[in-house]
């Protein structure tokens, strides 16, 4: 098969659209909102959310933002073959952060604002029937704007969470958009933590005749750190219209020097391993440098080929030292 042709096939994929849905039994729209943001949840198997440690939490789980102690800035991009690209940008903000208060910046909640898209572009168009010379070129793209708040009730260990998006999604000359949302709680207590939620609760996309429902993935997820250096976690997921999927992953830390820290990390995921080799497996590592963070993940998917992830978080003002950790280390 042609790249080009291939990479539509890909797209169309992910993004779970067509002309005209089926509107069949097991089918859906919008499927790229199942792809977990930012390259350190992809190398640990998309497993974090029984961790929610920072601000890739308003997809992983929303509840672990009300544990966010600083305003968050986090920026990720996946790169694919042909010019097919995840991005994916979240800024997560302590309600009284800007506030001189005696309260925690967290007191009362923290929000989040998140974008994400999936978009390709110059895609041959052909007819029914594979020619030499395609008629055309189209371009397609989903996006997702959301709206996360997150609880941690003083001198609780729970946290609660929620999220409101609105799916716009374009293929060629149809538009679509909808409305769906996310909902988490997680508990923190020591070395360990759980978090269950469900992730597109509601919500379809209708491009032409038919309206195909979005996806919806209750998961369930829990994190141990059996020494402060390293976190352990594991996640199952228990999408609405597809089967179980298991994912886990392991991380690993290192002091370098004061400021400059290094991370390795691993993982993997059932839901990716139907395209063979070493498809659902991932590895990746991050470098952080005081409140900046960067990191890596590389993950192959068979005959679709490997998939780059990259990400960038930043972390602004410091943690006040009143407030009570679950325990140092928890980021």
């Amino acid at each position: 098969m042609r790249p080009a042709a291939l990479a539509g096939l890909l797209l169309l994929g992910l993004a779970g659209t067509a002309l005209a849905g089926s509107g069949g039994k097991g089918t859906s729209a919008g499927a790229f909102l199942r792809l977990a943001p930012g390259a350190r949840g992809a190398a640990m198997g998309a497993a974090l959310g029984g961790a929610g440690d920072d601000a890739f939490a308003a997809w992983f789980n929303p509840a672990g933002l009300g544990f966010l102690e600083r305003v968050e800035a986090a920026a990720a991009r996946e790169s694919r073959f042909e010019g097919v690209a995840y991005d994916a940008a979240v800024l997560s903000v302590p309600v009284l952060a800007w506030r001189d208060s005696p309260r925690r910046a967290n007191a009362y909640g923290v929000t989040a604002l998140s974008v994400y898209s999936l978009a390709a572009s110059g895609l041959e168009r052909r007819g029914l029937v594979e020619t030499d010379a395609p008629s055309g070129t189209f371009g397609a793209s989903d996006r997702a704007y959301a709206l996360s708040y997150g609880l941690n009730p003083t001198g609780t260990n729970f946290a609660f969470g929620a999220t409101a998006k609105l799916v716009d999604s374009a293929l060629d000359d149809k538009r679509a958009s909808a409305l769906t949302g996310d909902g988490g709680v997680l508990y923190k207590t020591g070395d360990r933590s759980i978090g269950a939620g469900v992730r597109g609760f509601g919500g379809s996309l209708k491009h032409a005749t038919v309206a195909d429902p979005l996806p919806a993935v209750y998961y369930a997820g829990a994190a141990w750190r059996p020494r402060e250096a390293w976190l352990l976690a594991a996640q199952v997921d228990a999408p609405k219209r597809d089967a179980l999927s298991l994912g886990f992953g392991v991380e690993r830390r290192w002091t370098v020097s004061p400021g400059l820290s290094a991370a390795a990390r691993g993982g993997y995921n059932t839901a990716g391993s139907d395209a063979g080799g070493l498809a659902g497996a991932a590895l990746g590592f991050g470098v952080s440098w005081r409140a900046m963070e960067f990191d890596f993940a590389w993950s192959p998917s068979g005959a679709l080929g490997d998939v780059f992830k990259y990400s960038l978080l930043f972390r602004f003002g410091e943690a006040q030292p009143g407030i009570a950790r679950a325990k140092p280390g928890w980021r």
